[in-house]
């Protein structure tokens, strides 16, 4: 009996370890598929067979689910297929599976900045970012540019100068961070770092014509025109030197803006952009001069006609086209050439300028407030406080006189909020209130404008309407 226990027990032993060692060689077979699998799909994604990298991968999640390295790259091959949403289950699975791991979140912050979606991108390498914990700098000057192409500038702060910390040679990080000084409206601080950027990087041509740009915000022209001549210097094209012309002509220079275009044109003969470029030297001289009906303005409607026979902005061309219509006291032929500039895309902001012009000479009150409400709408805040400001003002005087108070008293209300408030405003906006039956405010604001200037006649007529 007790023999055949014991054999027994041996028996037992014996399966057991045969099943142990049937799980070993089984674990050993599945190791090895699952390492050949990886390997086969690597090589087939570095060669570009994206289908058969699919079908490797798969096979390799066969052998091991729980693989996040199999989803990760099975999710690159998915997306070099284009296969988007399959990138992105996968990248997700393996986020899951290694919750620690960059990799997903940097792989579907990569795919959504592709997709021209920053708000995503800038959510997924905020959280890888956060994994590393701040210490990749390529990532988090990645998370920034991210902010900054989604509308938030001002986030873009902190991953950059985290970023620029670690890497103080990045004249790419330089760049960026102007640009964002740039959009939250602190110029001097955008200067200081495209400075920096151009120092780093003399080449960086992108990082020139910004700071020129800025330059030419800050009224700092001297500055503006030494960029634009390093520019020029190293890569002489016809546009370096209009742009040139056109700082010249900015800074009142007319004789020499016109010599450098003359220049310019002689290297290319015929360029529709150097002749509109010279036909806004010829505006801006009869303008100037008050000879409206001159030789400047007719040299002008030649050469800007020559222009739009060309490749030059065609909304621009007839923006001044139609200008040098209005200086010759030809507005009705004026306004019809800069409706169709506002027409034409891509639309010239200053067509609506001028168009405004045109049609309030016309009389064609509300067509000249439309043009100037939609200038506004188009430049938003790139323009100061008091541009915008006078241009409400000037909405609310033609709205008044078009009959419509209820937009001339909001338009107005806006102008003297913005520090627009001579006498002569704030009696219209009284008229204005007073037409929408706002009697209280409008004589308030009456009694405050005759207080100021109570001789004159303008505010002497209104005040008679409102008593």
């Amino acid at each position: 009996m007790r023999r055949a226990l014991s054999w027994g027990g041996l028996g037992v032993t014996l399966l057991a370890c045969t099943v142990g060692a049937a799980v070993a060689v089984q674990r050993l077979y599945t190791d090895r598929e699952y390492r050949r699998l990886l390997s086969a799909g690597d090589h087939a994604l570095s060669a570009g067979d994206t289908y058969g990298a699919v079908e490797a991968f798969s096979g390799a999640l066969a052998f091991r689910p729980d693989s996040m390295v199999a989803f990760l790259r099975r999710g690159q091959a998915y997306r070099d297929q284009r296969r988007f949403d399959e990138a992105r289950r996968d990248w997700r699975q393996a986020g899951r599976l290694a919750p620690e791991a960059p990799q997903p979140l940097i792989a579907l912050g990569d795919l959504s900045d592709a997709l021209g979606q920053p708000t995503e991108a800038a959510e997924w390498y905020g959280q890888a970012a956060d994994r590393l914990k701040g210490e990749d700098a390529n990532l988090l000057y990645r998370l920034a540019l991210a902010r900054f192409k989604a509308g938030a500038p001002a986030l873009a702060i902190a991953p950059l100068k985290a970023a620029l910390a670690k890497d103080e040679s990045s004249a790419e990080g330089r760049y960026l961070l102007g640009l964002v000084y740039r959009d939250i409206g602190d110029l001097p601080a955008a200067i200081a770092s495209l400075e920096s950027a151009v120092a780093l990087a003399p080449d960086l041509t992108a990082a020139r014509e910004e700071l020129a740009d800025v330059y030419r915000a800050q009224g700092r022209p001297v500055d503006e025109m030494v960029q634009l001549q390093a520019l020029t210097a190293r890569d002489p094209q016809v546009g370096r030197r209009i742009a040139i012309g056109e700082a010249e002509a900015r800074s009142g220079e007319l004789g020499g803006a016109l010599g450098t275009l003359a220049t310019a044109l002689k290297t290319a003969p015929n360029d529709s952009s150097v002749l509109l470029a010279i036909g806004r030297v010829h505006l801006a001289r009869a303008e100037r001069t008050g000879d409206e009906s001159g030789e400047n303005v007719l040299r002008a409607l030649d050469v800007i006609e020559q222009a739009l026979g060309g490749t030059a902005p065609r909304s621009e061309g007839l923006a001044l086209y139609g200008r040098a219509l209005f200086l010759a006291e030809r507005s009705v032929e004026a306004e019809r050439i800069l409706r169709d500039a506002v027409a034409t895309s891509p639309v010239d902001p200053e067509a609506f300028l001028f168009l405004a012009d045109a049609a309030e000479r016309a009389g064609h009150d509300l067509v000249a407030r439309d043009a100037l409400v939609n200038l506004g709408a188009l430049q938003g805040d790139t323009v100061t406080a008091e541009v915008r400001a006078a241009r409400a003002g000037r909405i609310g005087d033609l709205s008044l006189r078009a009959g419509d108070p209820k937009v001339a008293a909001e338009y107005l209300t806006r102008a003297v909020d913005g520090g627009h408030n001579a006498p002569i405003v704030l009696a219209r906006l009284a008229h204005a209130r007073w037409l929408t039956g706002d009697q209280g405010s409008a004589r308030d604001l009456i009694a405050k404008a005759l207080a100021a200037n109570p001789r004159d006649a303008q505010i002497q007529r209104i005040a008679r309407v409102v008593k």
